[in-house]
């Protein structure tokens, strides 16, 4: 009987608890770390809250005192074009739903007054869970448009907060969140799809057969949708929160200004005179070691969320400062790997750093997420955005010939000679999305 012995090398990653907590505070959006820094507080007597309510509380009756009407008025309108104003938000306290839902259009100076009021048929036909209650064939019936067009609506719907909004029943609810979530184990839509039920019995031995899957991989994955958030229920106005950009990019002459915004979030501090009756007294060592580490890990956590976003802000104005000065149509492909590389840091730090957060422009307010498109390659090696390409084909038709208009393969020969390269059937599926007839349908006259 011979014994061997074999040894192997295994690199592991093992995260501090302040690398953890960090990266758990920079995945919050402002109402999640608000609520985060209360429960913090409640947990720990070293902390000090100040709630930023009663802070700004009355520096905003000044400034409100201060408005006269005409000034009041060309606030009110001039959020038609997209301006936010944090004043106006807190006294539009019982604004609807509706309203929220619509003013979170990305694309909203790019939508037609169909869109428009197709968007707001699908809002205003949302259930108490937020779920859509209609179905797409009755609405492209009752708009004289294709469900495709429908769908496309429905897709942007679906992209706002809260999370979930605008699916049309549970699984997709939960593939709503999946979808928004880049580091979801690899098998997660696929078991909503296919094996909820499973993942339900937690029948992991059945799922990692089924799936050819090693079983801590399967029990990964069912953790991860058991964790996903529940069905938004109760008084939707009180269920959802204001949209609150924790980014504000302004144009000063010809630098850029960049805000991380904090205005709404308490003030967390050390309570200093609890903090010496704790250190000098012998019985609680243990205790104020622990409480103290857990309290700068918290402010630390806020710091460094900061600096991340405040990074992040001046890179995506360095690549991105048409999409600043011109809008979305403007924007140029750009993928969180990109970012992540510039900066030296993880794709997954760069996906909670954009999971949930707005971005305030002067073009409007964005969800980071948006900023990050998709595009496709051109002849001089570099990407062209899909927005872009739908633009540009959008005003090829828009300029052909009425009684011979452009077919998708004059379009894609037209697009070849610009260094565009996409077949055919990519120009019929992007037209499609843009509700544009085929050329024999565009016949004029």
């Amino acid at each position: 009987m011979q014994l061997a012995i074999k040894t192997s090398q295994k690199v592991m990653q093992v995260l501090s608890a302040q690398l953890v907590q960090h990266l758990e505070i920079l995945q919050y959006s402002t109402n999640e770390l608000e609520q985060f820094i209360y429960d913090k507080a409640n947990e720990n007597p070293l902390l000090v809250v100040t709630d930023a309510t009663m802070k700004s509380q009355y520096e905003e009756i000044q400034q409100l005192a201060s408005y006269s009407f005409k000034n009041f008025s060309a606030q009110y309108y001039g959020r038609q074009n997209n301006s936010f104003n944090p004043i106006e938000m807190k006294l539009a306290a019982k604004e609807s739903f509706e309203q929220f839902l619509l003013e979170q259009v990305p694309m909203h100076k790019n939508l037609s007054s169909l869109d428009l009021k197709i968007l707001t048929f699908l809002i205003r036909s949302l259930d108490d869970r937020l779920f859509l209650d209609v179905d797409l064939e009755i609405v492209a019936n009752k708009f004289k448009t294709k469900v495709l067009h429908i769908e496309a609506l429905l897709d942007l719907l679906q992209t706002f907060e809260p999370v979930g909004v605008g699916a049309r029943n549970y699984k997709e609810y939960l593939l709503i969140q999946v979808d928004r979530d880049a580091l979801a184990p690899k098998w997660t839509s696929q078991f909503i799809k296919t094996d909820l039920e499973l993942v339900a019995a937690q029948s992991i031995k059945q799922l990692s057969k089924k799936y050819k899957t090693p079983i801590q991989e399967v029990k990964k994955t069912v953790h991860y949708i058991k964790n996903l958030k529940p069905m938004v229920t109760g008084d939707k106005f009180e269920t959802i929160p204001y949209v609150i950009p924790e980014i504000e990019v302004e144009k000063l002459g010809e630098e850029w200004m960049i805000n991380v915004n904090r205005g709404y979030l308490p003030i967390v501090s050390i309570d200093k005179h609890y903090v010496e009756i704790l250190k000098n007294d012998p019985n609680c060592k243990t205790y104020f070691k622990d409480t103290m580490k857990d309290a700068l890990l918290l402010l630390q956590g806020i710091e460094q969320r900061d600096k991340t976003l405040y990074e992040l802000a001046r890179l995506l104005v360095e690549l991105q400062e048409d999409f600043f000065n011109k809008g979305i149509e403007a924007i140029k492909p750009m993928r969180l790997k990109d970012v992540a590389d510039i900066l030296g840091l993880h794709v997954s730090t760069i996906s909670r750093a954009v999971r949930g957060k707005y971005i305030k422009t002067s073009q409007g307010v964005y969800g980071l997420q948006s900023l990050f498109t998709k595009g496709v390659m051109n002849i001089s090696g570099k990407m062209d955005s899909i927005m872009y390409i739908k633009k540009r084909l959008k005003q090829l038709i828009d300029a052909e010939d009425k009684q011979k208009p452009l077919t998708d393969q004059h379009i894609t020969t037209i697009l070849s000679t610009e260094g565009i390269q996409i077949s055919r059937r990519t120009v019929a599926k992007y037209r499609e999305e843009m509700n544009i007839m085929s050329s024999f349908n565009r016949v004029y006259g």
